[in-house]
């Protein structure tokens, strides 16, 4: 156990004090025991901090900063107020939790080969009331992996190599940094499923619409990394435009987003690009929580 390097979980949270606790118990209930969870709550009230506080435990390093940060900003600050003695920094989202081997199995490759900088695992995606999807693997393609939740990544990425996320950015801020970080770096998946990853609303009333800073943030993202994707080629370049259409149309941009699928379907045939042009016809469709439900089971992309 002493010869474990030490590892800060970061936990960016933001008003889910009835989901924390789940997060922060399947960090405690790793086999690999050497490390802090630092967690960044940007609450405006005080009920996270009761929960957190609920687990007497002196690992947990608890920052209250009182207002809104968004992920880029929070991540980076738990990666500056993780101890200076740790190797590694994990990041887990407040919604999701590791599975018991996750550290051990994770840090472990990390230790073993040297030249990479990045670990991850495959994952199994749940829905909110904790029904089993499908599992999800890892990609082979530096510009389709972030590197935020479930990523184990060396410290010495931010505080030697000097790259963080970008503070400009309130969504992207993960697959930003694993664009810049991957396309000159090793890494690797495990393949074992080893975290769990919720995702998408419960109804349709949930779903958060992308609002202008959002939305400015794309373009920010695409401002900084569309020559990296055309240098990646068609496949590459397609991804990213579908990706782009998602968020338009989330913002009830549709046309906007109608025509960066249509563009990511022309630059790289999919079946998938296809059907989502098509369903941006149909807004009722396109949100229905039972195809949403159906579509994580065909296809491998978070949608």
């Amino acid at each position: 156990m002493n010869n474990q390097p030490q590892t800060s979980v970061v936990i960016p949270t933001h008003k889910r004090p009835h989901l924390i606790g789940r997060a922060l118990q399947s960090v405690l209930n790793q086999t690999y025991q050497n490390f802090e969870i630092v967690i960044i709550d940007s609450s405006i009230d005080n009920e996270t901090e009761k929960v957190v506080k609920g687990f007497s435990e002196e690992r947990i390093k608890y920052i209250h900063n009182k207002k809104r940060t968004i992920s880029s900003v929070a991540r980076n600050q738990g990666v500056r107020e993780s101890n200076q003695n740790s190797k590694y920094i994990a990041f887990l989202d407040d919604d999701d939790e590791f599975l018991p081997r996750f550290l051990e199995k994770v840090v472990r490759i990390l230790e073993e080969k040297k030249d990479i900088a990045m670990a991850t695992s495959d994952l199994e995606l749940r829905t909110r009331d904790g029904r089993r999807i499908r599992e999800s693997h890892g990609s082979t393609n530096f510009w389709e992996q972030g590197i935020s939740c479930g990523c184990v990544i060396r410290k010495e990425i931010f505080v030697k190599k000097n790259i963080w996320h970008d503070e400009r950015l309130e969504i992207m801020e993960d697959w930003d940094l694993g664009v810049r970080v991957l396309k000159n770096h090793k890494w690797e998946c495990f393949p074992e499923v080893l975290w769990i990853y919720y995702v998408y609303p419960s109804s349709r009333k949930e779903i958060t619409l992308c609002s202008v800073p959002e939305t400015r943030s794309m373009e920010l993202f695409c401002e900084k990394n569309y020559p990296i994707f055309q240098q990646s080629g068609k496949r590459a370049l397609g991804f990213l435009h579908y990706k782009i259409g998602k968020i338009f149309l989330r913002a009830k941009e549709v046309k906007k987003g109608r025509k960066n699928i249509l563009k990511a379907f022309l630059i790289y045939p999919n079946f998938e690009y296809l059907l989502h042009y098509f369903l941006s016809f149909f807004p009722v469709l396109f949100w229905s929580t039972r195809l949403r439900f159906w579509k994580q089971k065909i296809f491998r992309g978070k949608l």
